[in-house]
This record gives structure tokens, sequence and C-alpha cells, in this order.
């Protein structure tokens, strides 16, 4: 059995110390990571212990380690997530995903890279999750839908089949989006909204049924 590779995550505040237990559960499970801490640009935090783990330093710290490491980005905010993506990119660093062993993954089911699927998470078949997607405890993805890259559901989401959500939506805790719906790029669905039909890019929608406010 080879060895547990070495993994930074990219990201110390609340998200990333869901991510660090959801290390954690995939280590107990057989030995594949190891955590050697967290990677966060908030200087008040490096020398200090998250979870147990030290928080090394900023990403200028990454920079300079050798050889490079494994990392994972645990930004659940989706803007920040995409602005600290395209500084790892400049790194040729690509983070790995990670999805909780009580997530089951259909073969029909596409992974982008950097993907991060929480606990209970449950994606069907026939779907299509991009780059530096985040699925949060217990949400639900339907047959033949399409999560564009820098999407973030959290957690009790609900989509229904053939939703598309398109670049760096977010769609807030418990809101439920029925079928056939596309909401716009950048958009944010508040909590508890459902949302019924197609929302335009760059809009706040909330309410039952969903309006743009």
């Amino acid at each position: 059995m080879s060895d547990p590779a070495p993994l930074f995550l990219v990201g110390a505040g609340g998200f990333g110390r869901e991510v660090a237990a959801l290390v954690e559960a995939l280590n107990r499970q057989a030995p594949t990571w190891d955590l050697r801490g967290f990677v966060d640009d908030d200087s008040s935090l490096h020398e200090t212990a998250v979870m147990g783990r030290p928080v090394r330093g900023g990403l200028d710290w990454l920079a300079h380690h050798q050889p490079a490491p494994h990392v994972a980005l645990t930004i659940g905010d989706g803007t920040a997530r995409r602005s600290m993506a395209d500084r790892l990119a400049s790194l040729n660093l690509q983070p790995v995903p990670l999805v909780h062993p009580t997530v089951s993954v259909h073969r029909t089911v596409t992974l982008g890279p950097g993907t991060i699927l929480c606990r209970g998470a449950a994606p069907t078949v026939d779907v299509q999750i991009g780059a530096h997607v985040v699925l949060d405890q217990h949400c639900t993805v339907g047959h033949d839908a399409v999560l564009d890259a820098f999407v973030s559901l959290r957690p009790g989401v609900r989509l229904s089949g053939a939703v598309h959500l398109k670049q760096g939506v977010t769609v807030g805790t418990g809101a439920v989006v029925l079928p056939g719906v596309t909401v716009g790029t950048g958009t944010t669905v508040g909590a508890g909204a459902v949302v019924t039909d197609d929302l335009p890019p760059g809009c706040t929608a909330v309410g039952v049924p969903a309006r743009p406010q």
C-alpha cells in the first residue's frame, strides 16, 4: 500500500474545518491523505492551529514549498474560490477533488477538478459537475442537471432534474429548484426559496416562488 499523499487545505475558515473532518473520514476508511495543515492569507491565523492542524502561512508560503504538495480549495464563497483557483493555477497547482465516504457517485456523474462533495450529498445520474463546485451537506441533484464551475450549494438544497446552474451560482440553505430551470451566471438564490422559473444572471432571488430583488 502506498503512503498517504501530503495535502494542504487552502482556507482555514469554517468550511475548511468541515473539509478537514471530511479528510479524517476518508482516512478512517483507508489512509489516503497526510493532512499537513492549512494555508490562509489571513496573517492573524499564521502559526496558530485549526482542528489541531497548523496554519502554515499564506499562499506565498505554499509557493515556496518543495516539492509541490496536493491542495484542496476550502473556501465556501464561490467568488473568492474562483480568485484563489486562478492564483493556484499560476503556481501550477490543481486542487484535488474530495468526496465524503457517505456519497455515492454513479458512473454517469462527471466531477470537475477541485470539486468537494460533503456528507450526504446525492447526485443521481447523468449529472455534470464542473470545476471547483461545492455540494454542502445533504444536497440532492436530480438527473441530467448541469452545474457549471464555481457553483455553491448550501446544506439541504434540492435540485430537480435537468436544472442548469451557470457559473458562480450560489443556492442558499434549503432552497429548491424545480425541473428544467436555468439560473444565470453569478446569481444567488436565497435560503428557503423555491425557484419555479428561469432566473437572469447577476441577481439575488428570494421567496416562494423566487423572484429577483
